[in-house]
């Protein structure tokens, strides 16, 4: 009689697909430790002897089992996740900002969800969907949030920190560079070149970074009996830099020796528009400086001056400051501003 193998192999595929996966229960019973013991094998933060753990680890690994997080978050109340909302990915700073971010956050234990805000929107948009997935914690780049959302989200526990950006709101909390100082120190050094005829390139007025940086430029510049002689809008993107240093540098305007962009894709821009359509020399008859040191300030063919942002420590802060709540005190004292440093190079 021919054996149908078809048969037999279907049932051999049937019996090797529907494996039991291992559980904690499973692994206690063979350690002969409670369940709990097992669970706290896999959390550092317990209380439970090093040789053990180690046992446990060590069978565990032999056995394929690993414990179920999303599991382990709803008996713990605490799913370990935390939203970064983003609204500017085009701009190199963001995604260099989201790798640190993300690898800085994964060494505490927890785990990033990316939600991204498309350009003119704000973060009240996604608040109702990325609330629906219990993050123990929102920071905020980039993007608006209204007093209204941000109150929700400390009646339901959750922290929220701004991060490059300051907000007028004592309930949560801000991280950002100096940028006003930064901004004020970039004048006193245009001013120690020669530079007499300064224009600022600007991005979104309606935040923080952009008014801090054009507030301190504007008094650095008059401590020294200057003042700007121009300031327009770049919407902090290459095309926006490339235009309005068309506008700068058209026939008719005044001349100007220094130009001081929001942000260094803006002053890329610039650069760009100087030395394809004008004849002026960077820097002999202008400076330009920008303002983050994006990886591209720093290539040979731009060789940009910039403001460097502490990315860095300023993240160190922000996730310092996801465990310590909502904010119970002064606009002052929940906003931590951390000092950045000008980069010279030879664009000025």
């Amino acid at each position: 009689m021919k054996r149908d193998s078809t048969a037999g192999d279907a049932s051999a595929q049937r019996s090797a697909t529907s494996v039991e996966r291992i559980t904690a229960r499973d692994l206690a019973r063979r350690m002969g430790v409670a369940t709990s013991t097992v669970t706290r094998a896999f959390d550092a933060q317990s209380r439970i002897s090093a040789e053990l753990r180690e046992r446990i680890l060590a069978l565990a690994d032999e056995l394929g089992y690993r414990p179920n997080a999303i599991a382990r978050s709803l008996n713990q109340r605490r799913t370990g996740i935390v939203a970064l909302v983003v609204g500017d990915m085009a701009n190199p700073f963001y995604p260099a900002l989201l790798e640190t971010f993300s690898l800085k956050l994964r060494q505490t234990g927890r785990q990033l969800l990316l939600f991204v805000v498309p350009p003119g929107g704000d973060a009240d948009e996604l608040m109702p969907q990325l609330l629906q997935y219990q993050v123990d914690a929102i920071v905020v780049t980039a993007a608006k949030l209204s007093s209204h959302m941000a109150d929700l989200c400390a009646r339901q526990g959750v922290a929220v920190v701004f991060m490059n950006r300051r907000v007028a709101d004592p309930t949560v909390w801000s991280v950002c560079c100096d940028n006003q100082r930064m901004a004020a120190e970039v004048a006193e050094y245009l001013v120690s070149r020669q530079r007499r005829a300064c224009a600022f390139v600007s991005g979104d007025t309606s935040i923080s970074t952009t008014t801090d940086r054009l507030r301190g430029f504007e008094q650095g510049l008059a401590l020294h009996g200057q003042h700007l002689v121009a300031c327009v809008a770049g919407g902090y993107t290459y095309e926006g830099g490339r235009d309005a240093a068309a506008r700068l540098f058209s026939a008719g305007q005044p001349a100007i020796d220094a130009v001081f962009c929001a942000n260094d894709v803006m002053a890329l821009g610039v650069l760009s528009h100087l030395r394809m359509n004008t004849s002026l020399r960077v820097p002999e008859d202008v400076a330009v400086v920008g303002f983050d040191d994006i990886r591209a300030a720093a290539w040979p063919e731009n060789h940009l001056t910039t403001v460097h942002q502490p990315v860095s420590q300023m993240i160190d802060c922000a996730i310092r400051l996801l465990g310590e709540g909502r904010p119970d005190a002064s606009v002052i004292q929940a906003l931590h501003e951390v000092p950045g440093r000008l980069v010279i190079r030879s664009t000025a």
